[in-house]
């Protein structure tokens, strides 16, 4: 199914970000309903990860975020530092603190209603665009 590959996809990332990364300070995938527009948190962080199978990073300068999992992480991060970490399909990870950076600018966009890019129905979404040289590069 499309979520089980999401999640595999997910998985895949969370092991490979604990092994180079947050090795001293593991993420977890959130269970909580109440955070459902973010996935992981750690003692430091909490944050959404994206898998970009079909683009790398320079093709869009970067990745877009759509402004509800902006607006939740950021309103409900606490003492963490909301992050977004997007993988690319060159194996590259960027990481942007949505606290450091400017707030994007908003814009609608007709993307797919599922995180299946192959999802047939397309609804409009308000999404902001966030830049690599305002990110860091994680691996």
């Amino acid at each position: 199914t499309t979520n089980g590959v999401r999640m595999r996809e997910e998985e895949s990332m969370k092991k490979e970000l604990n092994e180079k990364i947050f090795n001293k300070d593991p993420i977890v995938r959130i269970v909580d309903p109440n955070y459902g527009q973010a996935d992981y948190i750690n003692k430091k962080y909490i944050m959404e990860l994206k898998y970009r199978r079909d683009y790398g990073p320079e093709r869009f300068n970067g990745s877009l975020i759509e402004k509800t999992k902006y607006d939740f992480i950021t309103k409900s991060c606490g003492n963490k530092i909301p992050g977004y970490v997007c993988k690319f399909n060159d194996g590259s990870y960027y990481a942007w603190n949505l606290k450091k950076v400017k707030e994007p600018d908003w814009y609608e966009k007709m993307l797919p209603e599922t995180t299946d890019f192959k999802s047939r129905r397309f609804v409009p979404k308000m999404v902001g665009d966030l830049y690599l040289e305002d990110g860091v590069k994680l691996i």
